[in-house]
């Protein structure tokens, strides 16, 4: 990939007139598109939807109650409840002039024309105003009695100072039936904090008056509400000048806190940012020492955040401002990319190599912190979506342009060592994971993280997260000392397809409410509920009303009243109105009549919106009442049951859940991403045991402190998680450069590391200076994280690379493997659980068996035996082949002697048969795990010398048992026979036995002499035939017995070598050398190998046992191991010109255990004369001339242009195949 960056940077370089033309044209058409975003600054648009999403939001969008402003009036010293009635009159006359865009109606003032008009519809409407027991009461008054009483009551009343006012309604209803239906408007009621006093809503004290402005602007419109909110301000300012000392003016209402919050969060995020950068570039400046280095961070983020708003206007429009203000605190991470660039280019001035080293982890790091921050969009979120969206689109636009940017703008020296060591490059230098002290604090403290990092609390309370202004803050404090209006109500919404069929829901639900208040499970309601009545409650109500006033009814009422009237002389006509009401024949009416009516201020209660209708109540309850009702409102069909602070719990506890999902959906995308870059999960593994512990410590310590976790902190995880990625993968490729090249560049990587830890600190520190609850919140669980993932990348990544990786590689052994490093642990477990088992059971229970000796250890010896074959066959990865073609079954005695490089050896031998004794090693006789089972099983140690023990093993051979030596004393490190020792054939001679050979082969690549891991491969047993006492074509005598069988078992082993291994056997393990290196330096080696490796084994068949090579090549090594592989013990000197390949070359752990060495130059070999030349480098010509005298043997490998080179040099050419030449001196 970062060819393709240095074609580029190589374009620029040619064409800068047209390369920074292209540069601005690009900024201006990304800032073009960015400018037309629109932004949307509700702090609410973070609340993720639940399952009830849908109707929900359809009615949380037409309540009215949350958009309402409280205008509250407070008498001071020098004034009067008058006073409070002129400023509430003027200061509505003020906001119908000022304010009218924005306000659709003010209320807490009642005129007169609305009171009539409220009494008119009531009687003009009685039957739907009264009730059965209504009834009853108007019964009681069609008593004789009772009707004489009223009339004169009537008479006083007419007669009174008073009576011009009444006397109209007096006549019209004469009982007082107007009376009783009205009272059925005190399900309405302001409150029993209120009264009205002259039309106007007044506390009982008189000391405070309320209006209540009802906006046609949500609180989500801040932009609009700003506007409104000043005039606004600029009312209460000059009223409050006007009737200083009387009276004042405040201000309550959620439209004023979105727009204080939003304010505050542009004027936060613009003091933090300021406060960070300054910072930044002070510290950038005197580290780089070049005045334009914060120039040359900036820009590529610059460019990446015009091109992320660009791309979210395509793809949104509309994104919110909390989660752009959230977002800001991703400077931290765009410009890590450009420090990494610079901090690299400063130490190594070569812009290729610059390219080659640092462009896999700037597109590995971006890629991951994109992707993490795309799994934002499985929370139901809005502003979290578009987080997600600009986060991951300003990473990765930002990693693009450093790599196309910072190289073009900064120069660094052309010699990196002249750079004097400041106070960071120090501190990178320091060696973190080899501090004992820092090792041990670390894993203290991730151990009590363990079982601390459950402790953390999630914050469910977003009003502690929203910033409320001093004003509206003592605003609240004013109702809340005086009224109720701010405590814990629930709005109970009925909601439908059309009003009719919420009117008969919410009809239920009032006399649901009801019965819940005479029962005391709630404290009062509010509701339209008795009031507004769907056609079919109309229809029976005025059916109601109709079989009460009969034919009888009626006349009799006229009678008597015109008969007590006619006593106070009243004229028969008198209430002609009343009995003319009582005959009118009444009809339904339709919403929009009750509606019309203004003092009733039904249009708060009632909505619709395209076809959607919703009624709202009020239910007021205590703590203790509240879960009981809203579980019980909840389960009713078209009912919601709106309480803030349980949709809070319930909205966070879904983005809780959600959060958690997140971070496994995080995980698991990084663990991909990792995957694609780095095509081993050994490596995945490793890089993300960190980001876990990064995690765990964070929480833990949040445990600890007792610091919650809110919706803010959890969006800053995903940060943290992306900021430990980013030093993993970083940490990744240094730890990855040392291990392919040998050249220690930590320093360098930590140096970058630091620097973009401190700009975090930085961009997320500088929020201590905001007031904004959201952004404080943020700095805590930032600092936490931060510092966590930057220690645990510093000492717990070095030590798991270097444990797993590269120490194994220096004590001569292959990296691990996932799969074979799990089998050998369950093997060697299996093994070792197997023989603690045994040896436990041959002293406890063995010995009180009800057998006979004899039988006992027969069935114990087989036991072991299966055992063995059992370990062995453990692993399926081993294809496993025993030859017997002599049809051995090891009934009679014999010496068996096999060849011994691995632990494999042992197991192969001691499945072949339960009757074999093994002479075994002090180690494997006083072994706390299996000796018990070597001792019973009566092995022989040999380190009590063979005299000593010839008894003993005699009387084995007497008992039928045959005796196993490794002639050559101890394991080989490689797959060479080494000399035999006497001690075998001594006792093959003093015993008078046969001899068996036992010839394994492929033990040695499958658990090499020093290792425990299994590899892949083929394990093949062959039995040879017995060499008996008799035969003397092997010596007379022990002595020559050793020289001559050492002779036939070796030339044995080469014939089964030569038919086992082909061209590609150690093809795995030669690749396996080349593990964990950068991909560029495998794929060339798999690349060779597809290509060349049939020549290679050609090659090696041309070339003797024992051959001193001199090789001149241009590849990583490959050959000079897969050519000492094949016969370890041929010496090799090459001599690679690339540096860097011989570097990597030098760095095999196989070359630490064959005679491969690698030369700096060609001008002091180490030897005078070669066996041969090897030239698998067609650039040699030059070197020919000079080396082709030290040797008889040259052979050229793909090397075509340099075979007359060679001709001219007086060598013949013997061989010429598969792209293989082989000269020969004349």
């Amino acid at each position: 990939m970062h060819q393709y960056f240095y074609a580029i940077h190589l374009f620029v370089n040619k064409r800068k007139s047209l390369s920074v033309f292209l540069a601005l044209l690009m900024l201006f058409i990304f800032g073009f598109f960015a400018s037309q975003i629109k932004f949307e600054e509700d702090i609410t648009k973070l609340i993720p939807a639940n399952d009830k999403a849908d109707v929900t939001a359809k009615v949380l969008k037409q309540l009215n109650f949350a958009d309402k402003i409280t205008v509250i009036f407070k008498l001071e010293k020098n004034g009067s409840a008058e006073d409070l009635k002129e400023m509430a009159s003027t200061f509505s006359d003020s906001v119908s002039k000022s304010c009218k865009p924005y306000v659709t109606g003010i209320q807490g003032k009642i005129d007169e024309e609305n009171i009539q008009e409220t009494i008119d519809f009531v009687y003009n409407n009685l039957p739907l105003f009264l009730e059965n027991k209504d009834y009853a009461a108007i019964q009681n008054k069609l008593q004789k009695d009772s009707i004489a009483a009223t009339v004169q009551g009537n008479y006083k009343s007419i007669i009174s100072p008073s009576g011009f006012v009444t006397k109209d309604f007096i006549l019209q209803d004469p009982l007082g039936i107007s009376f009783i239906a009205l009272k059925k408007l005190q399900q309405l009621n302001i409150g029993d904090d209120f009264t009205l006093d002259n039309g106007f809503v007044m506390t009982k004290d008189k000391k405070k008056l309320l209006l209540f402005i009802t906006s046609n602007l949500p609180s989500s419109e801040t932009e609009k509400n700003t506007v409104f909110a000043a005039k606004l301000k600029s009312i209460q300012k000059n009223l409050n000048q006007k009737y200083k000392g009387k009276t004042s003016i405040s201000y309550f209402g959620s439209a004023l806190i979105a727009v204080a919050n939003a304010n505050q969060i542009k004027s936060d995020i613009i003091l933090t940012t300021s406060i960070a950068m300054f910072t930044l570039m002070l510290i950038l400046i005197l580290f780089y020492r070049k005045i334009l280095i914060p120039l040359i961070i900036f820009l590529p983020t610059v460019f990446g955040a015009l091109f992320a708003v660009a791309f979210l206007y395509f793809v949104k429009e509309q994104i919110s401002a909390i989660s752009l203000g959230i977002g800001s605190i991703l400077l931290g991470i765009t410009i890590d990319y450009s420090i990494h660039i610079l901090t690299h280019y400063k130490h190594n001035s070569d812009v290729k190599t610059l390219y080659k080293d640092i462009t896999m982890p700037v597109i590995m790091s971006s890629s991951t912190t994109a992707v993490a921050f795309l799994c934002l969009l499985f929370v139901k979120s809005d502003a979290l979506n578009d987080l997600g969206i600009f986060a991951a689109v300003i990473v990765m636009a930002s990693a693009f342009f450093s790599l196309l940017i910072v190289p073009h703008l900064y120069k660094p020296k052309e010699n990196p060592a002249e750079h004097k060591k400041n106070v960071i490059d120090k501190m990178a230098h320091f060696s973190f994971h080899n501090n004992k002290f820092l090792m041990g604090f670390c894993v203290l403290i991730t151990i009590i993280c363990c079982f601390t990092y459950n402790n953390v609390g999630f914050n469910n309370d977003l009003s502690q997260l929203n910033f409320v202004p001093k004003e509206i803050k003592a605003a609240e404090k004013q109702l809340e000392e005086s009224t109720s209006l701010t405590s814990k109500t629930i709005y109970v919404a009925s909601y439908g397809k059309s009003m009719d069929e919420v009117l008969q829901t919410n009809s239920k639900l009032f006399t649901d409410l009801s019965k819940e208040k005479t029962q005391n499970k709630i404290l009062n309601f509010s509701s339209v509920g008795g009031i507004m009545l769907s056609q079919k409650e109309q229809l029976q109500k005025i059916e109601k009303w109709n079989s009460f006033w009969d034919a009888n009814k009626k006349q009799l009422l006229q009678s008597e009243l015109i008969s007590e009237g006619s006593k106070l002389g009243f004229k028969p006509t008198t209430y002609s109105a009343f009995f003319d009401h009582l005959n009118f024949d009444f009809k339904p009416i339709s919403s929009n009549d009750y509606l019309k009516i203004q003092a009733l201020q039904l249009k708060e209660f009632v909505t619709e919106k395209n076809g959607f209708y919703t009624i709202s109540t009020l239910v007021k309850v205590s703590p203790e009442q509240r879960d009981a009702f809203v579980k019980s409102a909840s389960v009713k069909n078209n009912l919601i049951a709106i309480d803030r602070q349980q949709m809070n719990e319930t909205f966070f506890s879904t983005l809780k859940t959600d959060f958690n999902s997140l971070v496994n959906y995080s995980f698991v995308a990084v663990i991909l991403i990792l995957f694609f870059f780095f095509r081993r999960i050994e490596l995945v593994i490793v890089s993300c045991i960190p980001i876990a512990l990064t995690g765990i410590v964070t929480a833990g310590i949040m445990g600890i402190f007792g610091i919650q976790m809110n919706i803010f902190s959890m969006i800053v995880c995903t940060l943290i998680f992306g900021h430990g990625v980013d030093f993993s993968i970083f940490m990744t490729s240094a730890l990855q450069k040392e291990y392919t090249t040998g050249k220690n560049e930590i320093a360098i990587y930590r140096t970058s590391i630091i620097l973009a830890v401190i700009t975090t600190i930085l961009g997320i520190g500088a929020m201590i200076f905001a007031k904004h609850p959201a952004l404080t919140s943020i700095s805590s669980v930032s600092l936490i994280g931060v510092f966590a993932a930057l220690i645990i990348t510093f000492i717990f990544y070095p030590i798991l690379f270097k444990l797993f990786i590269s120490n194994r590689s220096k004590n001569g052994n292959p990296p691990f493997h996932l799969r074979t490093f799990i089998h050998g642990i369950l093997s060697f477990s299996y093994y070792g659980l197997g023989g603690i088992v045994m040896s436990i059971f041959s002293f406890t229970l063995m010995p009180i068996l009800p057998l006979s000796a004899k039988t006992k250890m027969k069935g114990f010896r087989y036991v072991v035996s299966k055992f063995m074959k059992s370990v062995l066959y453990s692993n399926p990865f081993i294809r496993k082949r025993v030859v017997n073609d002599f049809n051995e079954n090891f009934e009679k005695p014999a010496i068996i002697i096999a060849n011994h490089s691995s632990f494999l050896d042992i197991l192969s031998v001691g499945m072949l048969s339960p009757k074999i004794i093994f002479l075994v090693s002090d180690w494997v006789y006083n072994s706390p795990i299996f000796g018990g089972v070597v001792r019973k099983a009566g092995f022989y140690p040999v380190s009590e010398g063979l005299d000593s023990g010839v008894e003993h093993l005699r009387k084995k051979v007497e008992e039928g048992y045959s005796l196993m030596v490794f002639p050559e004393g101890t394991r080989s490190e490689s797959n060479v026979v080494k000399r035999f020792h006497k001690g075998a054939f001594f006792l093959a001679e003093q015993f008078n036995l046969d001899i068996i050979p036992v010839v394994i082969h492929g033990a040695s690549e499958l658990i090499p002499k020093g290792d425990f891991v299994i590899h892949n491969g083929k394990l093949t047993v062959t039995i040879l035939e017995r060499i008996k006492p008799e035969n003397l074509a092997f010596g007379k005598n022990y002595a020559e017995r050793t020289k001559q069988i050492s002779t036939f078992f070796k030339a044995e082993y080469r014939k089964i070598r030569q038919e086992l291994e082909g061209a590609d056997y150690f093809k795995p393990m030669l690749l396996h050398s080349y593990d964990y290196k950068e991909i560029e330096v495998v794929n060339s080696v798999k690349k060779d190998l597809k290509n060349h490796l049939e020549t290679y084994f050609l090659l090696g068949k041309q070339l003797s046992t024992k051959a001193k090579i001199l090789h001149l090549a241009n590849d990583y090594g490959q050959l000079d191991v897969l050519l000492t592989l094949q016969e370890p013990q041929r010496k090799i000197h090459s001599y690679i010109v690339d540096e860097e390949k011989r570097d990597v070359a030098k760095i095999n752990y196989i070359v630490n255990k064959r005679k491969i060495s690698y030369l700096e130059n060609l001008e002091i070999l180490p030897e005078n004369n070669y066996d041969t030349l090897l030239i698998s480098d067609e650039n040699s010509e030059n070197e020919i001339q000079k080396l082709i005298v030290l040797t008889s043997c040259v052979i050229l490998i793909d090397c075509p242009s340099l075979k007359n080179s060679v001709l001219k040099c007086g060598f013949d050419c013997i061989l010429e195949e598969n792209e293989l030449i082989i000269f020969k001196k004349k």
